[in-house]
């Protein structure tokens, strides 16, 4: 089954951020979007909310059946507002069957937040833990998303997977 590059299953069956389906910006392809979203489907997505600041996909969501919500932001840095309209909407939306996808363009960072948050009010994780989850799964963790959730990026930064081994003691050459 395809799955989408960088997704994250904040909470599994439930709740996934990632970037635009059929990838973001120029990158974007309409084969990979119809993947993209046979895989939302089929993992009992109902909702999708997307924060791009243009209206993209939205008829591809409402032509297979999807509900969806649209919220721009523009970036991490100026999402205060948006992270306030859209926390009380999940949690209304995550009350019902199915799951809920939040997704941006290319950039990441901003649903990462958002699902951080949500996990932090729902589930009482750790904003730090959420976005360490994130940045784990691909998805992009930047200081300005860091700092919409009052966490410092240090904890967070995600490691280059070469200095992950070396850290751990691991040689890189064997």
């Amino acid at each position: 089954m395809h799955m989408p590059k960088r997704i994250w299953w904040a909470r599994p069956r439930k709740l996934c951020a990632l970037e635009r389906p059929g990838g973001g910006g120029r990158s974007h392809r309409p084969d990979r979007r119809a993947a993209d979203i046979a895989y939302l489907r089929e993992n009992g997505v109902r909702t999708v909310i997307s924060t791009m600041s243009t209206r993209h996909n939205l008829d591809e969501y409402e032509r297979v059946g999807l509900a969806w919500h649209h919220v721009p932001v523009v970036c991490a840095a100026e999402g205060a507002d948006a992270l306030e309209e859209l926390l009380p909407l999940l949690r209304r939306e995550l009350r019902g069957r199915g799951a809920v996808a939040v997704h941006g363009n290319r950039h990441t960072d901003f649903v990462a937040a958002l699902c951080a948050a949500h996990l932090h009010q729902e589930r009482r994780i750790e904003p730090a833990a959420g976005l360490a989850q994130a940045a784990a799964a691909g998805l992009t963790v930047t200081p300005e998303a860091c700092a919409l959730l009052g966490v410092d990026y240090g904890p967070v930064q995600p490691i280059a997977p070469i200095a992950a081994s070396t850290s751990a003691g691991r040689s890189v050459i064997t």
